[in-house]
């Protein structure tokens, strides 16, 4: 066919002409494909306002303020995909501590101790993050009584109910808003992770 305004030959599928720019066929939309048009721009929006804002959530995270002055490994860790359990580990008093070899922390990502004297009935939870920070925790989520956890990605998660947190900010994602399992603080010297025995010794429920 022709173009009918400048008469250059056009394809018979052409829609605009090529030399001109005429239109030379207008698309009727049926309301059908309109609508998937709006949906599919709607849903684009939402994905992009939702990676947007977890973005920003991310980098504006800030650690629970005793994980902050928590010692560092020194390097990060990638999230695990895969649920990692807790192990159990036997810890040894050292003068005032309760102490453990750290490297041992590093293997596991996530374990749990008694304290070697039995005065603290509660264990003590220690686990790594994935920026690197040896946190230490009294291993209770005090609303289900449970004190058994896992870690997944970027989370610390409650054995027996569906309460989870941030490993650093412990920023909850269920219910259990604030009864996280309660950081306490600790120090590596020696290669040894350090928790003072008195701390956890006297350390009670929150409710």
């Amino acid at each position: 066919m022709n173009c009918p305004k400048c008469g250059s030959h056009q394809l018979s599928s052409a829609i605009v002409c090529l030399q001109c720019g005429n239109v030379l066929k207008v698309i009727e939309v049926t309301p059908q494909q309109r609508m998937i048009k709006t949906a599919s721009i709607v849903i684009l929006i939402a994905v992009l306002v939702g990676g947007v804002g977890y973005f920003f959530a991310t980098i504006n995270r800030t650690y629970h303020p005793v994980i902050d002055h928590q010692p560092s490994i020194g390097y990060g860790i990638a999230p695990s995909k895969e649920k990692i359990n807790s192990s159990t580990m036997n810890a040894m008093i050292d003068g005032n501590d309760i102490v453990i070899p750290s490297e041992k922390v590093m293997n596991y990502r996530i374990v749990r101790i008694k304290d070697p004297e039995g005065v603290q009935t509660i264990p003590i939870l220690v686990y790594v993050t994935p920026r690197g920070k040896i946190v230490t925790a009294m291993s209770l989520s005090e609303s289900c009584r449970s004190n058994d956890f896992y870690l997944e990605g970027e989370n610390i998660h409650c054995a027996n109910c569906p309460s989870y947190w941030n490993m650093e900010s412990l920023e909850a994602y269920a219910c259990c808003q604030k009864y996280y399992p309660e950081p306490i603080p600790s120090t590596v010297a020696g290669g040894m992770l350090r928790i003072d025995k008195k701390m956890v010794q006297e350390w009670r429920t929150r409710i």
